[in-house]
């Protein structure tokens, strides 16, 4: 499913369908990221657990103290805001709509 709809689907050309893919693709690629985090946190605990039951006291193990996209993007700030993601290509597709129609494109 690329997220458009069945009757615009049969009624485009693959060129007009393209964005869609690109569109899916990213979102498949987004899934996967967080679910490779979601298995580091998965990691981090199990570890942990284990650590702990081999070692007792003397286990060093520590879960995760902090986020890993704060950790990697260094502030939470910068954290990615779907919301003004979504405006910004808004915007952009209004634009592009009215170049396109009067033939600048």
């Amino acid at each position: 499913m690329i997220g458009v709809l069945e009757s615009k689907f049969w009624d485009s050309t693959p060129k007009e369908l393209e964005p869609y893919r690109k569109m899916d693709e990213l979102n498949e690629k987004r899934i996967d990221y967080h679910n490779w985090m979601l298995g580091q946190y998965i990691l981090s605990a199990v570890s942990t657990a284990v650590s702990g039951v081999l070692a007792g006291k003397k286990s060093k193990a520590k879960y995760i103290e902090t986020p890993i996209l704060q950790e990697i993007m260094g502030q939470e700030e910068q954290m990615p805001d779907p919301k003004r993601d979504f405006n910004r290509f808004s915007a952009w597709a209004v634009v592009f709509n009215e170049r396109f129609e009067k033939g600048k494109v």
